[in-house]
């Protein structure tokens, strides 16, 4: 290749920052102005730079090989992802029951009114109306995963060996069937799949928390000592509060936003993977805090009693939303098997999960599917094992401990090697070990 890998690097960061950008604008609703962000990259997002790269040496060759994959991908699906993206903010749903005012709304927001609804009733009508009419949001969810298959096989790479960065890949679906399997006693059976979303809200749980999400709430709880000096950190957009579950997400969010304003410098391809582990590993020690007893008392105001009784109840919900996780990695390929395979597979899956199946009709929709899915689930396994080490070393309010949060910012400025570090199997079954663990106490 002509051009110094050095160089390509540079192109890389510049083009996964556009993509980003471009998606998020998508996630927000922005399909009007959907350009395809990669139209001006096109160097650094086609096969044959991929080969190129592929059979270059060095220790910048394989990290640069696996966003090019990435970068390709989302080129050549990006029509795919736009059709994703209307479908579900395409206000196609129409809701005409007695009791409720008719109403028609998108896929997306009428997820949203079901989380945030509490009455059963109402709920169920929500649920079911979703089943039945987000059938566009399905359909471009399998046309994107078939094509994505497809666009794979053509440029002749193996998806698992990038966008899972564990040894061996398949202990992710290991790590996935044991947690459903030891914390299966947690769950309640023969609850319809509507109320158990609702369980996974915390909306019961809401005691000390702030009456809106804003990022100046989390740096407020974070300014103190070296976690955040130096720093800027753009959190993404909040959620809506609709339990306390929304504030272990937005506690996730600000540990997702530390991990990309830290961590290694050098070269863009060896400070992170398209599909890294770090990220969603500090998102999911953070978001631990909101069921955190200790945390409770020190940022929340709570006694000692009803911190650890929140708690409990709020590491229940969110164990519903780990066990969905899990079942995301489980059904990792479902969307592209024939309809009656998929139904069942789909059907197989989130009963395991959830207790009740969920309808095929919502597979790709509820859950969403996509080939992030493993990374964010060895991502909050790997969390879990942080969180012990760093009560071990720390104390249980590592989070307010300044050399805590010295130790995070060591570990995240130290290069992992030639590209990013990759997590092993007994690490994702500590992880499992220790959230059991962790649930045991609070029980």
């Amino acid at each position: 290749m002509d051009i110094p890998l050095e160089i390509l690097d540079r192109e890389v960061a510049r083009a996964a920052g556009e993509s980003a950008a471009a998606r998020a604008r998508l996630a927000r609703g922005g399909v009007e102005d959907a350009a395809n962000p990669l139209a001006a990259h096109r160097r650094v997002s086609e096969r044959a730079t991929w080969l190129e790269v592929g059979a270059q040496g060095g220790e910048l060759a394989a990290p640069l090989q696996a966003w090019i994959y990435a970068l390709t991908l989302d080129r050549v699906l990006w029509p795919d992802t736009v059709r994703l993206a209307v479908a579900w903010h395409a206000p196609s749903i129409t809701v005409a029951e007695p009791g409720i005012a008719a109403l028609t709304e998108s896929p997306r927001a009428l997820l949203v009114r079901l989380l945030r609804e509490p009455d059963a009733s109402r709920r169920r009508i929500f649920a079911g109306a979703l089943a039945r009419g987000a059938g566009a949001v399905h359909d471009a969810a399998r046309i994107l995963a078939d094509r994505r298959v497809e666009a794979a096989r053509i440029l002749g790479a193996a998806p698992d060996a990038v966008e899972i960065l564990v040894d061996p890949p398949a202990a992710v679906a290991a790590a996935a069937q044991r947690l459903l399997a030891d914390t299966a006693p947690l769950v309640e059976r023969g609850e319809r799949w509507p109320s158990v979303l609702d369980a996974s809200v915390g909306r019961a749980f809401g005691e000390g928390w702030p009456a809106r999400l804003s990022p100046r709430w989390l740096f407020e709880l974070f300014r103190r000592g070296p976690l955040t000096e130096g720093l800027r950190l753009a959190v993404a957009p909040l959620p809506a509060a609709l339990g306390a579950s929304s504030f272990a997400r937005a506690l996730g969010a600000f540990g997702a936003a530390l991990a990309d304003a830290d961590g290694p410098r050098g070269p863009f391809a060896l400070a992170g993977a398209p599909f890294d582990l770090r990220r969603p590993r500090r998102a999911a020690l953070f978001a631990s805090l909101a069921a955190d007893p200790i945390f409770a008392v020190r940022a929340l105001g709570l006694g000692r009693g009803r911190a650890r009784d929140q708690g409990r109840g709020l590491a229940r919900a969110l164990l519903v939303s780990l066990r969905l996780d899990a079942a995301r990695v489980l059904c990792r390929g479902a969307l592209s098997l024939p309809a009656g395979e998929l139904a069942a597979h789909f059907e197989e899956h989130t009963a395991a999960a959830l207790g009740a199946p969920l309808p095929p009709s919502l597979a790709g929709v509820v859950p969403r599917l996509g080939p992030d899915d493993p990374a964010r689930f060895a991502g909050a396994l790997l969390g879990a094992r942080d969180r012990r080490a760093l009560i071990e070393h720390f104390d249980e309010d590592w989070f307010d401990n300044p050399h805590a949060g010295r130790a995070i910012r060591e570990e995240d400025a130290s290069l992992p090697g030639p590209g990013p570090s990759r997590a092993t199997a007994a690490a994702l079954d500590a992880g499992v070990t220790e959230i059991v663990r962790v649930l045991g106490e609070l029980t």
